[in-house]
């Protein structure tokens, strides 16, 4: 795995102590933070645009906030995981011990919220532990509240991890301390902070039995990046342009009145008493000459609406995600259409994709070590991780190749392409079951049948 120099350790395991943690806990802080919250802030609304502030207080401001940020984030998240992950063992591996424990814990849910994160952090956490009955479950730890600390080796192999978080006292905005949690392969201690960072309690140092940090860190990408990082500033373009749009029309709206050859008044007090007159009675009285109208500014909506366009189509050509609003996407019916139409989303989530495959193989190994330890046995290796893709399916489609590739191809794999079949294997194994059952049925029919007896009397009279 790839990451950041700060993040790299040559220490043994047996000389992490808080001390140690804190000191990376300051360069967390102070270099990923930033960055990470204002991830955050763009995925929960808090974009840029919403702090624009114009130099003169009459001139319309205008905040219009288009959250792409949070379209991309979820769009692509749904797209890997929306259906849950499915765990076969090679061989005929019995792995009910494993899908057992992924069920108590809900991994669907976990792995979906981890996705999430995924998407829109560039990485994602959960916390392996042990809950009350002694069973192995996971909790999604937010990145703003973690970090995994790895050697300086080729393998990149997680050395500690770190959950920590800020405790504030009622009214105030500046934290208090801040709570600790020190992870090792072997053991887990909980520490106290002061709000600049020194130490100010330690707690027991307590062993565990995953055998592995307890911290898995699951990357979005080689780069870690979110989704939607790359086109910050396309966002923030965009959400700039439509406001703009929105303040021109209200200034539009708020237009100058000018009046030609006409005096309203001698002096400032008689002026503004007349326009007042004019605001109240919505009447102007005109001399023969006089002329009325307003002050408006021209603009180009056909060129803005171009440029808005224009951005649009960048976003979702960085992102890889498609925009479903265009009208030519859904006419195209066929699958293979589909496909070339979602060719950059797949490449991007096939990558994301082996990242959270390596991350699921991560958490089944500190299960498995549990399994292990209460007298089972499982080798996470001949455990196969499979993803299904969110798409709508065209089964008219599917179901043609079923039937036009019969008797050509095996049913388990025939039946695997059709959506609705969840279960191969055992579709395939009811399906000859009822072939088998239809030929005994016609047999039995056929015997019952006037022919059948005509045949039968003279086999009978063929045999004396």
């Amino acid at each position: 795995m790839i990451t950041s120099p700060i993040f790299t350790t040559d220490k043994t395991a047996e000389m992490i102590t808080p001390k140690v943690a804190r000191d990376y806990i300051e360069k967390h802080d102070k270099y990923e933070m930033p960055r990470l919250t204002m991830l955050d802030n763009y995925y929960c609304g808090r974009q840029h645009i919403c702090d624009r502030r114009k130099s003169d207080d009459m001139l319309c401001n205008n905040r219009v906030m288009i959250n792409h940020a949070a379209y991309i984030a979820k769009f692509t998240s749904s797209y890997l995981i929306a259906t849950p992950v499915s765990y076969s063992g090679k061989d005929d591996t019995d792995i009910t011990a494993i899908t057992d424990c992924l069920s108590y814990a809900d991994s669907s849910t976990q792995d979906a919220d981890l996705a999430l994160d995924a998407a829109i952090f560039g990485r994602a956490y959960e916390l392996i532990y042990m809950d009350a009955d002694s069973r192995p479950k996971f909790a999604r730890i937010t990145p703003l509240s973690a970090f995994v600390v790895y050697d300086d080796t080729v393998e990149q192999n997680p050395v500690f991890a770190v959950y920590y978080y800020p405790v504030f006292e009622p009214g105030k905005s500046t934290p208090e301390c801040f709570k600790c949690q020190l992870m090792t392969d072997m053991i887990t201690q909980d520490f106290e902070l002061t709000s600049n960072f020194g130490i100010k309690s330690e707690g027991e140092i307590i062993s565990h039995y995953f055998g592995k940090v307890p911290l898995n860190e699951i990357y979005n990408d080689g780069q870690r990046q979110g989704d939607f990082e790359q086109v910050i500033s396309l966002i923030d373009a965009y959400n700039t342009l439509q406001s703009d749009r929105v303040n021109d029309k209200e200034q539009f709206v708020d237009s100058l009145m000018y009046i030609k050859g006409q005096i309203l008044g001698e002096t400032d007090d008689e002026k503004a008493e007349t326009y007042s007159d004019i605001q109240r009675n919505r009447v102007v009285e005109l001399s023969q000459d006089g002329e009325i109208g307003f002050l408006t500014r021209q603009f180009d909506e056909a060129s803005v609406e171009v440029l808005r366009k224009s951005i649009v189509t960048d976003i979702h050509k960085i992102s890889g995600v498609p925009d479903m609003s265009d009208e030519s996407f859904a006419g195209n019916a066929s699958g293979v259409a589909m496909k070339y139409k979602l060719l950059n989303l797949e490449q991007i989530t096939k990558t994301k994709e082996r990242y959270f495959t390596e991350g699921l193989r991560y958490r089944l190994e500190c299960f498995s070590n549990i399994i292990g330890i209460k007298g089972g046995h499982i080798d996470p290796k001949l455990i196969d991780i499979t993803f299904t893709r969110s798409l709508p399916q065209n089964e008219l489609e599917l179901s043609q190749v079923v039937a036009t590739l019969d008797g050509k191809v095996p049913q388990e794999t025939l039946l695997s392409l059709l959506p609705f079949v969840k279960d191969p294997q055992s579709a395939a194994e009811e399906l000859r079951q009822q072939k088998q059952d239809a030929i005994v049925t016609q047999q039995q029919m056929f015997m019952n049948t006037p022919l059948a007896s005509c045949l039968l009397y003279t086999s009978d009279a063929a045999d004396e």
